[in-house]
C-alpha cells in the first residue's frame, strides 16, 4: 500500500499502538553500524522541537577528488541511498545553484511511504557543498546540511552537518529515538557507500585486471544493497 508522507503519521501512530512489539523495538534500537569503528572519528544525532540534527565526521580511504566526485553525482544518487527512486536535476536555481529533486520508498510493515525532498544545492568553497531544503516541494518544513570534503594523509576527511524537521507525525518518545537510530544507521550506511563507489571510480580509472575490477563492483553493490 503507497502512502505519501502526509498520510504517513495516521497509519504510523495506528502501527505503533496495536502492532509493535517491546522485542521488535529492542532490535531496532541496538542494530550495529555499518562502517568499521576507526574510520568514524564523530557521530552525533539529537533532535529538539520536531528537529532532527546530525554531525559525522569520517575518514575514507579514497583520493579526495573522487569523494567529492561521487557526492555530486546528484543524477545518480540511489548509489548512495536505494531508498530513492526517482531523481531529477531541475533548471538552475537562484544565482546558479543546482535544483534537484527526489522521492524515497520506506516499508513500515505492510506500508509503503513516499517521501519527496526538493533542494537547492551550492559551493561556497571548493571543499564544501551546502544544501537547503525547498520546504514547499518537500515532506519537510525544513533542512539545511554542509559537506566539508578535505584532503587527509593519503584519504579524505568527510564532515557532514545537516538539520532536518519533518511535516509528517512521528510519534513521540519511542518514534523519536527510533527515527535516531534510522539516521545513524543510514549516515553510516551511507558514508561506507561513498567510500566504495569512490574506490571503484578511482580503479576503473587506472584500467585495472578485469577479475579485480569485477570483485570492485560486487563490492560497490554489496555495499549499495546492505541497510536498504
Amino acid at each position: 500500500m503507497a502512502l505519501t508522507a502526509n498520510q504517513m503519521g495516521k497509519h504510523f501512530s495506528r502501527a505503533f499502538a496495536c502492532g509493535v512489539r517491546v522485542c521488535e523495538l529492542a532490535m531496532l534500537l541496538l542494530a550495529s553500524g555499518i562502517c568499521s569503528a576507526d574510520q568514524i572519528e564523530k557521530l552525533s544525532v539529537t533532535h529538539s522541537d520536531g528537529e532532527y540534527r546530525l554531525e559525522i565526521v569520517s575518514v575514507l580511504k579514497v583520493p579526495t577528488e573522487y569523494a567529492y566526485d561521487v557526492i555530486t553525482d546528484y543524477q545518480h544518487a540511489y548509489r548512495l541511498n536505494p531508498s530513492i527512486v526517482e531523481v531529477d536535476v531541475l533548471p538552475a536555481g537562484r544565482k546558479g545553484a543546482v535544483r534537484v529533486r527526489n522521492r524515497s520508498e520506506h516499508w513500515f510493515g505492510p506500508f509503503c511511504f513516499h517521501i519527496d525532498w526538493t533542494g537547492e544545492i551550492r559551493t561556497p568553497n571548493p571543499d564544501q557543498i551546502e544544501v537547503v531544503t525547498i520546504p514547499k516541494n518537500s515532506s519537510f518544513e525544513s533542512g539545511r546540511a554542509l559537506w566539508t570534503i578535505r584532503p587527509h594523509r593519503a584519504g579524505t576527511l568527510l564532515e557532514y552537518q545537516s538539520t532536518l524537521k519533518p511535516k509528517f507525525f512521528i510519534p513521540p518518545v519511542i518514534g523519536e529515538k527510533i527515527m535516531e537510530n534510522r539516521i545513524r544507521e543510514e549516515t553510516l550506511a551511507t558514508i561506507q557507500r561513498i567510500e566504495c563507489q569512490a574506490r571503484l571510480q578511482f580503479e576503473l580509472d587506472f584500467e585495472r585486471e578485469p577479475e579485480y575490477l569485477r570483485q570492485l563492483i560486487a563490492e560497490r553493490d554489496k555495499c549499495i544493497e546492505s541497510g536498504s
